[in-house]
């Protein structure tokens, strides 16, 4: 392989490296995307559960006070049946009525300031997570637009780098091509890498006298016997 079939290889390689790239990124820009749109719908899921919180508080207030007013009323006829009480022991039954059902009624009241002090909090949990999620949305609909841009800006980029390594691979020696193609494919990652002083730059493990040998005379494929890599020496570019 000649100094000018190396640069061209490197130059294909190069193409080819941004062509991975690129793909890489574009293959994980729906993923990004859901998770943008995941963390939105968490926050839809924490508004929706701090208004089933203040609903859960409203309702349990309004049970406490239809519980006091129908207390409030056996109170009422109690009252009323005292006046026409035929005995006092009947009397003193009904007074004893009254006092339990104030004994409720105060239990009642207590348990209202509990829920409206319950109320209060989940109030303002509610307004925070109205918060939440609307920096939510406006989060992911950016960061959902500006994704999708730059898929675009991917593909049109992926177009033509993809054409102008269409041309270098054009020029290359098929059986040269071939082999780096091979070795590309299994690898997805640079397979053409310099000697770096007696060590290959993949793997950076010490190769031995004939690779170095053969890498400087730039006669053959050179392959470092420890990573499978072709290695060349800059100093022949």
């Amino acid at each position: 392989m000649t100094p000018q079939d190396l640069q061209s290889l490197l130059a294909l390689q190069s193409k080819d490296l941004t062509l991975l790239q690129l793909k890489k990124e574009a293959a994980g820009i729906p993923e990004r995307q859901a998770q943008r749109k995941a963390q939105l719908s968490d926050a839809v899921q924490a508004r929706e559960q701090s208004l089933a919180q203040v609903n859960a508080c409203e309702n349990a207030i309004k049970q406490v006070e239809l519980d006091v007013e129908s207390k409030q009323e056996q109170i009422a006829k109690y009252k009323t049946q005292q006046i026409d009480a035929p005995t006092n022991e009947v009397y003193h039954a009904l007074e004893r009525e009254i006092s339990t059902a104030g004994e409720v009624i105060s239990g009642l009241e207590d348990k209202e300031l509990e829920e409206m002090g319950r109320l209060e909090e989940a109030k303002a949990a509610l307004e925070a997570a109205k918060e939440a999620e609307k920096a939510a949305r406006e989060a992911a609909d950016q960061d959902v637009a500006v994704l999708e841009e730059r898929l675009e800006t991917i593909r049109a980029t992926f177009a033509e780098v993809k054409e102008e390594r269409q041309v270098l691979a054009e020029d290359l020696d098929p059986e040269i091509r071939d082999r780096y193609m091979t070795l590309l494919t299994k690898k997805q990652e640079a397979v053409l890498v310099p000697i770096k002083g007696k060590t290959c730059g993949a793997c950076h493990m010490t190769v031995s006298p004939q690779i170095l040998h053969d890498a400087h005379s730039g006669q053959k494929w050179t392959v470092c016997s420890y990573c499978g890599v072709l290695l060349y020496d800059p100093s022949i570019l």
